[in-house]
């Protein structure tokens, strides 16, 4: 076992092989089991639920459409329009959000690729079907390599089902994940625990520090088990939007962390925004799967927009930051 840190500081004992790590994994199709240990624990990790051919594929193609890129892109952690981040190794440290959505012309292998065999997969498809208890409506997805580190937070807070809690997510692990790569971490059982709704005082635009420490207040407070499980090449682990969960803050220059996450709602629910704009998505169906692309590129419009953004940020997000007030003091 390592002891490594979360982004704010709490420890976290990290298993290096299957022996020490006391995570749960179960088999395609353990249907009755996996929908069991989730709803008790608020994740479950289904090994080796994409194939090996999955996630070299989608590497090489990141490796070989996306990487050289030198242009903007949307970024998980900002949600801005930015360029590529690299560290020492080569590695993108700022993950781009949205597969589905970027640029068919730029991207378009990696694209249709992302779409057809990660987001809508069959297995993938299949596992949330179960857990979500309807067909998925995938509405958000990330892709990771360098070691950055997220923190400590409940994805309920910027997006959701029109019932609170609904959501589930998908982090797929695209090579084996070393211990000090960065692991994704889990706080098992914390999606019994309901905390501060989404609102003015700790606001995304305004206070969102404010937000994260409230979430580490309360993995202290209620001494929460933090658990950072073995990942191998095509392991999925399936968690709630209400679950606490982040990636630990460690720098491995040996090993990357390629992995995708993904989000998705029950079909016949509505998207919630920040616990404040309930919006009903215009989608694609991919493979039976209803896929909702979030500023999609292949349109002209959105590509006019990234570009006014890349070039004007500052006025852009103030902007935005302004919007976001606008929409808490509405439901306030």
């Amino acid at each position: 076992m390592l002891e490594l840190k979360t982004p704010r500081g709490l420890q976290v004992r990290v298993p290096e092989n299957m022996a020490e790590d006391p995570s749960s994994r179960f088999e395609l199709g353990d249907w009755e089991r996996i929908t069991t240990y989730y709803e008790e624990n608020g994740y479950v990790i289904l090994k080796g639920l994409l194939s090996k051919e999955q996630c070299t594929q989608i590497r090489h193609l990141w490796e070989s459409e996306v990487k050289p890129f030198e242009g903007f892109m949307y970024r998980q952690a900002t949600a801005r329009a930015e360029r590529h981040v690299r560290n020492g190794q080569g590695w993108i440290m700022n993950p781009i959000l949205n597969l589905q959505s970027v640029n068919p012309a730029r991207f378009p292998r990696f694209r249709d690729y992302a779409t057809n065999h990660i987001l809508a997969s069959e297995q993938l498809a299949s596992a949330f079907s179960v857990l979500l208890r309807d067909a998925p409506k995938v509405v958000q997805s990330m892709y990771f390599e360098g070691n950055s580190a997220t923190w400590e937070h409940q994805d309920s807070y910027y997006l959701d089902s029109e019932t609170i809690g609904e959501m589930s997510a998908a982090w797929i692990a695209l090579e084996d994940i070393a211990a000090t790569a960065g692991r994704f971490f889990i706080c098992p059982k914390s999606h019994k625990i309901r905390l501060d709704d989404h609102s003015l005082y700790n606001n995304i635009a305004e206070n969102h520090e404010g937000y994260v420490a409230s979430v580490v207040q309360r993995i202290e407070q209620e001494h929460l088990p933090i658990r950072a499980p073995v990942m191998e090449q095509g392991d999925v682990l399936f968690w709630n939007a209400l679950t606490i969960h982040g990636s630990l803050d460690s720098q491995d220059p040996l090993h990357s962390r390629s992995s995708i996450t993904c989000h998705a709602i029950p079909n016949k629910k509505k998207f919630l925004q920040l616990q404040t704009r309930l919006i009903d998505l215009a989608t694609d169906v991919v493979n039976r799967v209803n896929l909702y692309r979030p500023k999609d590129l292949a349109r002209a419009r959105n590509r006019l927009i990234l570009w006014i953004e890349s070039r004007f940020p500052h006025f852009f997000y103030w902007l935005k930051r302004q919007a976001i007030v606008f929409m808490l003091k509405r439901k306030t």
